[in-house]
């Protein structure tokens, strides 16, 4: 009895962690398609379909993409073979929807299936999944600080609480890459006394997490060309392809161009609110911070909100698709 008491409160820390997330993400998804409602419904009924078909492939050619740059970025001394690469990539798009931890919940369910099948190798399988983020992050961190400079002088004319959104998320970018520097450039930089006092601090605060991750990453150091081209390849590629995604609707509902710099903008700080664990997938952090954006830099809200519905529509369908790769065989090779 006295086990079962105790097990309670735990029991409903499990339950309602998840559902506190999911009402963050449903309050915010209502926020973004509210206002205007009649508007951005009669946007997304007199939308072209070919629009969202669009919209679809971007994301999808996005999504698997980033496949090829994960197995870029596994050892081969994992021997992952391209399938397995891509049932991972698919599967864990798919938990991303019911993991509450943010755009990075699928990581999580990616490195276990990966480092259960090789026992020998199970820290390298896990570094490999965290380096992928990390220069999947850092490309888009250099994006946000290139479109903070570009818009600097139209952030500068946003209202206070747009202005607020954009000075934080280029703030937490711009210490982002700080923070990969560092993991990066570890040699010279714990050679300076104050930082490595700080990091055994930070150290035994986080229950060695810090320095776990430190000496992971540390085992890339000699990759460091692959490290740089996977990086570019985020920057110029992947995080591309999401803003062409935006941009397929918006000029559906809006039957004119939408401006390329505060849209890619735009887009770029809605991913890395995105990254922030307050609801499964990012859902809904991510459109509020690109609606907000998009109709603070003058794009009609109900254009802003039905681009918005049609981009997140199209990103949990492509993730429940992820969700036949549980049902195909974990290998094709011969045993």
């Amino acid at each position: 009895m006295d086990v079962e008491t105790a097990e309670t409160p735990q029991r409903w820390k499990t339950v309602l962690k998840p559902a506190l997330k999911l009402g963050v993400a449903a309050l915010l998804i209502a926020w973004v398609v509210g206002g205007d409602w009649h508007g951005m419904l009669e946007s997304v009924r007199r939308m072209n379909p070919l629009w969202v078909l669009l919209c679809f492939c971007a994301q999808f050619i996005q999504m698997t993409l980033t496949g090829v740059r994960w197995k870029f970025l596994i050892g081969r001394d994992l021997n992952v073979s391209w399938y397995e690469t891509m049932r991972l990539v698919f599967i864990g798009l798919f938990s991303n929807i019911f993991i509450p931890a943010g755009a990075v919940g699928g990581d999580v369910v990616k490195a276990a299936m990966l480092a259960s099948k090789r026992k020998g190798l199970r820290i390298e399988a896990t570094v490999s999944v965290l380096m992928d983020r990390i220069v999947g992050v850092a490309g888009l961190f250099l994006l946000v600080l290139l479109f903070f400079g570009i818009t600097f002088s139209k952030v500068m004319k946003l209202p206070a609480a747009a202005q607020s959104v954009v000075f934080l998320l280029t703030a937490l970018s711009a210490a982002g890459c700080v923070i990969i520097a560092v993991l990066f450039f570890q040699d010279f930089i714990f050679r300076w006394k104050p930082a490595a006092e700080l990091l055994a601090f930070a150290d035994r605060w986080l229950r060695g997490i810090p320095g776990n991750v430190i000496r992971s990453v540390s085992a890339y150091r000699n990759r460091w060309k692959t490290l740089i081209w996977t990086t570019l390849f985020s920057a110029l590629i992947l995080h591309p392809l999401l803003m062409l995604a935006i941009f397929f609707p918006l000029y559906g509902s809006m039957h004119e161009l939408p401006p390329a710099d505060t849209t890619m903008a735009a887009v770029a700080y809605g991913n890395v609110a995105s990254a922030i664990p307050l609801t499964p997938g990012g859902l809904g952090t991510r459109d509020a911070v690109i609606k907000t954006l998009l109709s603070a830099w003058s794009i009609p809200e109900a254009s802003a909100a039905a681009a918005m519905v049609i981009y997140t529509a199209m990103m949990l369908l492509i993730n429940l698709l992820g969700g036949i790769a549980f049902l195909l065989p974990a290998d094709l090779r011969k045993k």
